[in-house]
């Protein structure tokens, strides 16, 4: 019993000092970019790194992107600033008011940018319209499905289904009451990352405001962002929502970077 202890012990120690060395051997620092050049990433031997990139990894909007920091690895993954602990990148809430007399229903849909210092403190706020939005009551049916744009969809052989479209430069919309009761909403945008289903509490509300907000935190927007070291030459950067990282992709060389040869 004390002999399986000891290697077990063993184990433990040996494993971490064996990835190491298998890492280090493949000699992974230099730089990593895009086929694009978009994305650029240099992972130095004094553990720091600097990432560049056209579009942010927090939101994948082009806004342009820098920062500098720490790296470190984990068996096959390189792992971004370790020492900072996640924080929420996205949020949202639905705000239900109700005005009398007033047969309509106001929908107002923000995009809202929030700044934080290090100690977590809210330095500014910036409200942006969102440029495509897509909604629907009670049920998230397709053809239900109405889109909230500031400009007409292009249509093509890969747009996929296009709902019904609302063509508007503002932030909010009047619409007519739905026949259903309304006890919930559907709403999907590039802002929020998904589609997410919202409970409504109050039956007699009718101006409902949508608010997503992208959190920018000043001490580090990486923060324990990893990607997968496939070999000394190319990473991954793309992961699914079940956590693993995707390895092949429709568009030539997307989420894959490539060591830029010296």
């Amino acid at each position: 019993m004390v002999k399986r202890l000891n290697l077990i012990r063993f184990i433990h120690i040996i494993l971490p000092l064996i990835s190491s060395y298998n890492v280090f051997s493949q000699n992974i620092i230099g730089t990593y970019t895009g086929i694009d050049s978009s994305i650029k990433v240099i992972l130095n031997n004094d553990s720091t790194f600097l990432f560049t990139s056209r579009i942010n990894p927090s939101f994948y909007r082009v806004e342009g992107f820098s920062e500098k920091g720490r790296w470190t690895f984990r068996s096959d993954t390189i792992v971004f600033n370790p020492q900072f602990s996640p924080k929420i990148n996205i949020e949202s809430e639905i705000i239900e008011k109700e005005y009398p007399n007033n047969k309509d229903v106001l929908l107002t849909f923000n995009h809202i940018k929030r700044y934080f210092d290090a100690e977590g403190n809210l330095l500014q706020t910036d409200t942006l319209k969102i440029e495509q939005l897509d909604y629907t009551f009670n049920k998230l049916v397709r053809k239900n499905l109405r889109r909230v744009t500031s400009r007409n969809t292009t249509r093509c052989s890969f747009a996929g289904y296009i709902p019904s479209e609302i063509i508007t430069k503002e932030n909010s919309i009047i619409i007519s009451k739905p026949s259903d009761e309304p006890n919930s909403i559907f709403i999907g945008c590039y802002e929020l990352q998904e589609t997410k289903e919202f409970i409504l509490k109050n039956k007699k509300a009718n101006h409902l405001t949508f608010n997503v907000f992208s959190n920018y935190y000043k001490d580090s927007q990486l923060r324990q962002m990893k990607y997968l070291l496939k070999n000394s030459k190319i990473i991954y950067t793309v992961r699914k929502r079940n956590g693993k990282f995707k390895k092949t992709f429709w568009l030539l060389d997307s989420g894959i970077l490539k060591k830029t040869k010296i």
